[in-house]
């Protein structure tokens, strides 16, 4: 049966679950909260405790970065990969980010309100961060190291039209949103247990017993949230009356009304605080986040014990092969498969029964044979696929570099003066000219149900000047009737004159953008695009 140790490190504090999985039986077979010192001697504590030397293990990364934005669906995947990598060297310089210094990873998600677009959550993580908490464990081990937020996913099965929020109160506070029932983004609330508990180890001296005196902590009152000596209370309640605010704030941004609350981490220990946020929230149900898979009744231990290790158990599902595999930041991962081979056998390779010494029959030999013929196909093959993929990789980058030059311009938004004086010298005849016809025809051709404003044409071939790339050239430009524009134009890649068309339609240049076949004369390619103003 195949396992894996979760653990979720935070400072000072370390929570485990070693998890087995059969098919779609999911069993805790180990589990607890530890404060620490020392974190190597700790989390070799744990592993002894665990009889976990040879599982694989999973862990959550930390300080993590969350990110979103846009590409054109219509790419292909590699020019999607291209674009995002673009948008992420953009944010950095934007926010004044060491692109050098940050180990990204993304996801791409639909998105419903533009179909022609696809959304990216783009989660980065520090080198230094990453490789100190990586070089924590034997990487031959390390299964999986990914973000709580997305791994708490494990926990709950969501229907279509669910709008949820996971509340995972651990050090920070981070909310999971799931909105049509599925995951849409995370936001992250500095307030957490770490605020609380610092606040009253400081009155105790023991984070230890800040963390026991949160666990017997009761808020009884829905109205004050005050219980009567228990002064803790007033170190602990303004950090949750943040954590429902923001909850309420987020809860009002749905598009739909939101179906449920789930509260889970350190936080999901003070007792009843499901009613206090219930109380706070209104009408949206809050409850205590349980594991889809416990049942209360054939538990051998309280289900609020296995709560207390939501993190270390939905990190742990990670390394059986649940989550998002997207987001996993190990990057050794045929020696993470190959420990959970190993290890979810449960016997190992040198306990058989079969005996390897002593002679070989004839048949023996033949299967030897066999084998070795069929290795050595195997390695020709591979060999030879290698070699087709490597070169199809490489024409496929040659194809792609005049594209990836355009995006890279299209996002430069420092447009060099000469370049755009040039344009205008270029199409200033052709804008007047047009000028003076749009007036002709606007003077003449009265009996027509759709007349154009006065300036229409020329504020949109001032718009064509700054929007044309820069290897595309206009023939002509014509008003064939009414509001209906033809665009004659020419370049040597018929992918820039696609790009320009793309460009006419999502800055609502030209409605109704269509183009004819194009004609190749000499080294150039002639297209019409054609449109109606808006």
């Amino acid at each position: 049966m195949p396992n894996c140790l979760g653990i979720y490190i935070e400072d000072r504090l370390i929570k485990y679950a070693k998890v087995s999985k059969e098919r779609d039986s999911v069993k805790v077979e180990a589990f607890d909260t530890k404060f620490y010192e020392n974190i190597e001697e700790t989390l070799e504590q744990i592993i002894q405790e665990t009889n976990s030397y040879k599982c694989p293990i999973a862990i959550n990364v930390s300080d993590e970065v969350y990110n979103y934005f846009d590409v054109f669906s219509l790419l292909s995947s590699s020019d999607i990969k291209k674009s995002i990598d673009i948008e992420f060297e953009m944010l950095c310089s934007e926010k004044g980010y060491n692109k050098d210094l940050l180990e990204p990873r993304y996801l791409t998600l639909s998105n419903p309100d533009n179909l022609e677009k696809l959304k990216i959550v783009n989660v980065s993580v520090g080198k230094a961060e990453l490789s100190n908490r990586v070089n924590l464990f034997d990487k031959g081990r390390l299964a999986s190291c990914r973000p709580l937020p997305t791994s708490v996913l494990n926990l709950v099965e969501f229907g279509r039209e669910d709008n949820s929020i996971i509340v995972n109160i651990e050090d920070k506070t981070y909310m999971t949103i799931i909105e049509n029932g599925n995951f849409n983004r995370v936001e992250i609330i500095p307030e957490g247990m770490g605020d609380v508990l610092d606040k009253i180890s400081r009155s105790e001296n023991s984070y230890s017993k800040a963390y026991e005196i949160c666990k017997n902590t009761t808020i009884s009152s829905h109205d004050a949230g005050i219980e009567e000596g228990n002064e803790y209370l007033e170190m602990i309640m303004p950090t949750l009356y943040t954590i429902a605010d923001k909850i309420k704030s987020e809860i009002d941004d749905f598009d739909g009304e939101a179906t449920k609350i789930y509260i889970t981490g350190s936080g999901s220990s003070i007792n009843n605080i499901d009613l206090f946020m219930q109380d706070y929230l209104g009408d949206v149900p809050c409850e205590i986040l349980k594991p889809k898979f416990l049942e209360a009744g054939s538990l051998k231990i309280g289900i609020k014990e296995y709560i207390e290790v939501n993190s270390a158990i939905a990190l742990a599902l990670d390394g059986l092969g649940m989550g998002i595999k997207d987001l996993n930041f190990v990057s050794n991962r045929t020696a993470n498969i190959a420990s959970v081979i190993g290890s979810g056998s449960g016997i190992s390779l040198a306990q058989g029964s079969q005996s390897f010494t002593g002679k070989l029959d004839p048949v023996e030999k033949l299967m030897l044979r066999v084998i070795g013929v069929a290795l050595i196909f195997l390695v020709g093959y591979a060999v030879i696929s290698n070699s087709i993929v490597k070169n199809l990789e490489e024409k496929s980058a040659e194809a792609d570099s005049t594209k990836l030059s355009v995006m890279k311009a299209i996002s430069d938004t420092n447009v060099d003066d000469i370049s755009v004086e040039s344009i205008t010298k270029k199409y200033q005849e052709q804008i007047d000219k047009l000028r003076g016809k749009s007036s002709a025809n606007e003077a003449t051709d009265t009996s027509k149900e759709v007349k154009i404003p006065k300036d229409t044409l020329p504020n949109f071939l001032s718009q064509i000047m700054f929007a044309i790339p820069q290897n595309v050239t206009i023939d002509s430009i014509t008003n064939t009737s009414g509001i209906h524009i033809a665009i004659q134009t020419s370049s040597k890649e018929y992918q820039q004159i696609g790009l320009f068309k793309a460009i006419l339609y999502n800055k609502g240049l030209l409605k109704n953008v269509t183009s004819t076949g194009s004609v190749k004369e000499g080294e150039y390619v002639k297209v019409t695009i054609e449109g109606d103003l808006p």
